[in-house]
């Protein structure tokens, strides 16, 4: 048995779709299709998440015998114990929903202290973390960090004055470096590495399509 026939095969067996498998393994459907053809071959990161995924070890996964482990998986894949945990919450739901009873907590709490506006205002990248948490499936943490970087630079822009450029006005080091330009370089820092992560996380797909 070919490699690809043995990813096909422990795929439908634990009723996955190609898209399934691509999701899982942060791939596109057509790198799937290709392993599965035998067109090409996957790297062993995803060979090693595959190993885990279907619940057997690499050594088994590259080779494609047919042992006595085989027959286990086999078993436990129809099994109800091991398709609860498909039908439950994924990791970045749960985690969505604790920061969303955390910003909950957070607003109740300072409006009862009776400044409604700081509760909204210190409660409000909690909901929004919550609710990437909630609804995007892959980058979640990136999309989080952007959301949050356009609230901070939205609170700074229209409630501090303080502009990301200000870092190219030289008044502002004339007596020395002021918290103003302290604040606009930690802004363009800030962006800076999300525009770095976001690049690096394209280029990355870029070359899972290519596979």
């Amino acid at each position: 048995m070919t490699l690809g026939e043995k990813i096909y095969e422990l795929r439908t067996k634990n009723a996955m779709s190609q898209g399934d498998l691509a999701n899982t393994l942060e791939v596109s459907r057509q790198s799937v299709s290709k392993w599965e053809t035998n067109t090409s071959v996957p790297e062993l990161d995803k060979l090693v998440k595959m190993s885990e995924v279907f619940n057997i070890s690499l050594d088994e996964l590259i080779r494609g015998e047919k042992g006595e482990k085989v027959q286990e998986v086999k078993c436990e894949i129809q099994s109800p114990a091991i398709s609860a945990p498909q039908n439950g919450l994924p990791p970045r739901k749960i985690v969505g929903l604790f920061i969303l009873g955390f910003g909950l907590i957070v607003f109740l709490f300072l409006s009862l202290l009776g400044d409604l506006l700081s509760a909204l205002f210190l409660s409000s990248p909690l909901f929004v973390c919550a609710l990437i948490c909630l609804t995007v499936n892959k980058h979640t943490v990136l999309w989080c960090g952007w959301a949050l970087y356009g609230l901070i630079y939205a609170y700074l822009r229209y409630a501090t004055g303080i502009r990301l450029w200000w870092i190219f006005q030289g008044w502002l080091y004339r007596g020395g470096l002021e918290i103003h330009a302290v604040i606009a370089w930690l802004q363009a820092l800030g962006l800076m590495m999300l525009i770095i992560s976001t690049g690096r996380l394209f280029y990355k797909g870029r070359k899972n399509l290519s596979d």
